[in-house]
């Protein structure tokens, strides 16, 4: 028992790997330049993200259904959304700014 708790442990105590899909990555950096408040705001959430429990935290974590099944979101700001999927080694990034109901997969 104590050799699984030790293994829990630390496996709890490694950061996800954050992987920007598609043209993540390219938003993330023109946000970087052009909106620096919702910059911040997304830095925030995902170093939040690579340290805890992706299902929890600042941003309303929401769990998407219906043909989004599996994905998650949360708030980047009243409008703006980041749609992510992750597992134990790595958070996907799939979607940064606009809303859910726009994202297509």
């Amino acid at each position: 028992m104590e050799k699984t708790q030790a293994i829990n442990q630390l496996r709890n105590n490694l950061m996800r790997s954050i992987v920007f899909e598609g043209n993540t990555w390219n938003i993330y950096e023109d946000l970087r330049l052009k909106d620096k408040v919702l910059h911040k705001n997304l830095c925030k959430i995902l170093k939040e993200m690579q340290r805890e429990n992706p299902e929890k935290g600042i941003g309303k974590p929401e769990q998407l259904r219906y043909d989004l099944t599996g994905f998650w979101s949360r708030k980047l700001s009243q409008y703006d959304r980041l749609i992510y999927k992750f597992d134990d080694d790595s958070i996907h990034i799939f979607a940064i700014g606009g809303h859910y109901e726009d994202f297509k997969r």
